[in-house]
C-alpha cells in the first residue's frame, strides 16, 4: 500500500511517495494445498501533503525573522562578534531546528506503529547459543525476528526518511550550539522536548496544533536570537522571555482561522503597551487588520495562514525594533 502527498497544481508542494508493502499470507485450505491470499496492511491509504522547503505555508521564514529580531531587539548592533553568533544561531535554527522540527511533527508515526501491536510474521534471525523454548531468551529472540519483518516490510518504507533527516539535524544543531555556547544548547534541549511533547500531545498523527508550531517557530527562535545579547543582568533576562511569550500567543491566536484570531494581536498590543510602546502598538493592530478581515470570507485554514504569513513576519519585525 502507498500513500502520496499531492496538492492538485500548487508547484510549492511536491508529493512525498511512502510505500508500505502488501502481506502475503499463506493459508492452508480444506484439501491441504497451500494458497497465498494478498491482504492489505492497516494503514489506511489517503492523501498526505508535505510542503517543500522551508516549512507549511512559508512559515519556515519565521524562525529566520525571529533569530533576526531578538537579535536586533536586545544584542543590536549587529556587527563584528554579535554578527558572526548570529550567523551560526542562523544555521542552527535552518540547518538544525527547523529541519527535525518538521521531519518529526510532519511524520504520521502512528501509522505504521499501529501495525506493530498485532504483527505475527517473522524473519530470521541468528539463533542464540543455549537458547531454551519458554524462556525469557526465547521470548525476546521472537521479538527480535518479528521487529526485524516489521521493519523490512513497513517500518522502512515509512520513517527510514524522516529518521535519518532528524539524525541529521539533530546532529547539526548539538554541533551548532556547542560553538554558540550553554544558552545555544539549554534551548536546543527545550526545542527537542518541545517538539516530542507535541508529536505525542497529538498521538503521532502527522500534524500539530499551530500553538506548538508558534512555540517552536517563533518563541524559542526569537530567544535564541535574544541570547545572543552579552548583557547577563535579570531584567535583560526577563524582557526577552516575555516578548517572547507575547509573540508565541500571538501566532498561537491569530493563525487560528476563527473569532479568536483577534485575540494574538491584542495580546501583542498589550504586551507593547506595557512596554510603553504606544504607536507601535498601534501598528501591530493595524498590521493585524487583513488577516481579520479575511476571515469573514471563511477562507479555509490553509489559504487564511499562507495570507496572514507576511504580516506576520512584519509585527515580529515590528515588535523588534520598538524593543
Amino acid at each position: 500500500m502507498s500513500y502520496a502527498g499531492t496538492v492538485g497544481d500548487r508547484p510549492e508542494h511536491f508529493p512525498i511517495i511512502c510505500t508500505i508493502p502488501k502481506l502475503n499470507l499463506g493459508l492452508v485450505g480444506k484439501s491441504g494445498i497451500i494458497t497465498s491470499v494478498e491482504t492489505e496492511s492497516a494503514v489506511d491509504a489517503r492523501a498526505r501533503t508535505l510542503p517543500a522547503w522551508p516549512t507549511l505555508y512559508g512559515w519556515g521564514y519565521l524562525p529566520l525573522v525571529a533569530v533576526l529580531g531578538g537579535a536586533w531587539a536586545f544584542a543590536a548592533p549587529l556587527k563584528g562578534d554579535v554578527l558572526t553568533v548570529t550567523l551560526t544561531a542562523l544555521v542552527l535554527v535552518l540547518a538544525g531546528w527547523l529541519p527535525f522540527w518538521r521531519a518529526v511533527t510532519r511524520t504520521p508515526w502512528a501509522e505504521p506503529f499501529a501495525l506493530w501491536r498485532t504483527w505475527e510474521r517473522e524473519a530470521p534471525l541468528p539463533l542464540w547459543p543455549y537458547l531454551q523454548p519458554g524462556t525469557p531468551g526465547a521470548a525476546l529472540h521472537r521479538a527480535l525476528r518479528q521487529a526485524r519483518a516489521w521493519w523490512g516490510e513497513v517500518g522502512r518504507a515509512a520513517l527510514a526518511a524522516p529518521l535519518c533527516m532528524a539524525a541529521l539535524a539533530l546532529g547539526i544543531s548539538v554541533l551548532a550550539a556547542l560553538i554558540l555556547g550553554r544558552n545555544a544548547l539549554m534551548l536546543t534541549l527545550a526545542m527537542l522536548a518541545w517538539t516530542e511533547i507535541a508529536v505525542l500531545w497529538h498521538e503521532g498523527r502527522g500534524d500539530v496544533g499551530v500553538a506548538w508550531a508558534a512555540g517552536a517557530l517563533v518563541g524559542l527562535p526569537w530567544l535564541l536570537g535574544a541570547s545572543l545579547s552579552p548583557s547577563a543582568d535579570t531584567t535583560a533576562t526577563l524582557q526577552p522571555v516575555l516578548s517572547a511569550l507575547a509573540l508565541t500567543l500571538l501566532m498561537a491566536f491569530y493563525a487560528y482561522p476563527g473569532p479568536s484570531a483577534a485575540l494574538g494581536p491584542l495580546v501583542g498590543a498589550g504586551f507593547l503597551v506595557w512596554q510603553r510602546q504606544f504607536l507601535v502598538a498601534g501598528g501591530v493592530l493595524l498590521l493585524a487588520l487583513p488577516g481579520l478581515l479575511l476571515l469573514l470570507h471563511r477562507p479555509s485554514t490553509a489559504t487564511y495562514r499562507r495570507a496572514l504569513t507576511p504580516w506576520l513576519l512584519a509585527m515580529i519585525l515590528l515588535t523588534a525594533w520598538a524593543l
